[in-house]
């Protein structure tokens, strides 16, 4: 890189930690070893040395949830030929949640743990972190070890999972409910079925509870990365991956996809489609194309903004490399053009050859530099969020087709192309 490009940028914005508060030894970074889900799922026979333990985690995590809501409903006779609320296996929601998205909760689990783990490694390893700066990183991985064993993250997102049960519950105890096979009676009493129990205060609270908590490993995840952007980083404009050489972290959010699908389908598509298929909704409303909406809108951009902390050093690395490039290639423009234009012709060529390539040596630099973005982020990765948000949305297109409301849909995305397009 041309010295200019490499002048040192201002101070690291982090103060020097003092030394008893740096780690003795580095530490390593993970979000989720060794914290409280993983010690008990060690105590419960599927720790991280057990042979498919994934397979058996999900398994075990749906005996414990639908089962037992199956159960109960086929003993108190809450099951019809027909899809209305009191049929307990017309309930398209607990189908989602419980048998998709809870197995594909477990698997984005390891997934995501492992793209975050080799991103904190790059950083270091590809020397965009200063060695001088590598304690500031062991001690915010110090940071990031004792949030995911502490406590009192855990009870929150306990206390969190049963309110959001209740927000539930509550309503179908109000005025003019539906009977369903949660809460049977009649408008003077109410009471809630034995499937409705178990569903309320076992199965919904420990879905719940499971995306609340990796919820909260996004939120160390953000965080990690915000303290990461407070060191001075050595970016790299000409680097191949246009992006300063932390096109990494655009693969690392675009392994969150996966969460973004098991979300959309247990927490999106499955009430909208219990709404649609059993409360028979209808898809014009807001309280049923609203979320779906800004699901598929907004899901994508929480996991891309977060990279924009990014923008202003990388912005600034590629402000000051295109400023050295237009120093060294005036320069060197000057001493071809003398001699091209001006000059003598010389007996050897190869001094000329030279010079021309360096020319076109620069020019290809240049064309580097001009590309190099200032968000870390790449349209492979940008895809696979926005493929993981429509492909959540999408599980409804059979409900949709049997609703007779998949016509209508087509129809009004031609009216507003044709609009768009001036046709």
């Amino acid at each position: 890189m041309p010295p200019a490009a490499t002048a040192q940028a201002p101070a690291a914005r982090d103060e020097p930690a003092p030394a008893a508060m740096l780690p003795a030894e580095p530490v390593g970074f993970s979000l989720f070893e060794n914290d409280n889900a993983r010690r008990f799922y060690a105590a419960m026979g599927l720790g991280a040395r057990v042979r498919f333990r994934l397979v058996k985690r999900a398994l075990a995590l749906m005996i414990v949830t639908y089962v037992p809501m199956a159960l109960l409903a086929l003993a108190q006779g809450l099951y019809d030929t027909v899809a209305t609320p009191t049929n307990f296996f017309a309930d398209f929601a607990a189908y989602a949640q419980f048998l998709v998205a809870l197995p594909l909760y477990v698997i984005a689990e390891p997934v995501i743990d492992g793209s975050t783990r080799e991103a904190a490694k790059q950083f270091l390893a590809c020397g965009i972190v200063r060695p001088a700066d590598a304690p500031k990183v062991y001690q915010i991985h110090a940071t990031i070890a004792r949030a995911r064993v502490a406590r009192w993250p855990d009870l929150a997102c306990i206390g969190l999972a049963y309110f959001f049960s209740l927000v539930i519950l509550v309503p179908q105890f109000g005025a003019d409910p539906l009977p369903t096979w949660h809460v049977q009676g009649d408008e003077s009493s109410r009471w809630m079925t034995a499937a409705g129990v178990w569903a309320f205060f076992v199965s919904i609270p420990l879905l719940n509870f499971i995306w609340l908590r990796l919820i909260c490993k996004i939120i160390l995840w953000i965080y990690y990365l915000y303290r990461i952007t407070r060191l001075h980083l050595e970016l790299h404009p000409m680097h191949a991956d246009v992006t300063g050489g932390i096109g990494f972290v655009s693969e690392t959010q675009g392994r969150y996809a996966l969460f973004i699908l098991a979300f959309g389908i247990g927490n999106v598509a499955a009430p909208v489609g219990y709404q649609m298929a059993v409360l028979n909704y209808d898809l014009s409303i807001l309280p049923v194309w609203g979320p779906l909406v800004l699901f598929g809108l907004g899901a994508p951009m929480l996991f891309t903004l977060p990279l924009l902390m990014f923008t202003k050093q990388l912005y600034r690395s590629k402000k000051r490399a295109l400023a050295a490039y237009r120093e060294r290639v005036t320069e060197q423009s000057r001493r071809v053009e003398e001699h091209w234009l001006f000059g003598e012709r010389r007996e050897s060529p190869q001094q000329d050859v030279r010079e021309l390539a360096e020319l076109e040596t620069l020019a290809s630099i240049f064309s580097r530099i001009e590309k190099m973005r200032v968000v870390p982020f790449d349209l492979r990765s940008f895809g696979q969020l926005i493929g993981s948000s429509l492909g959540a949305v999408a599980t409804l297109l059979p409900l949709l087709y049997e609703k007779g409301k998949l016509t209508a849909i087509f129809e009004a995305l031609g009216r507003l192309v044709g609009h768009a397009t001036g046709n």
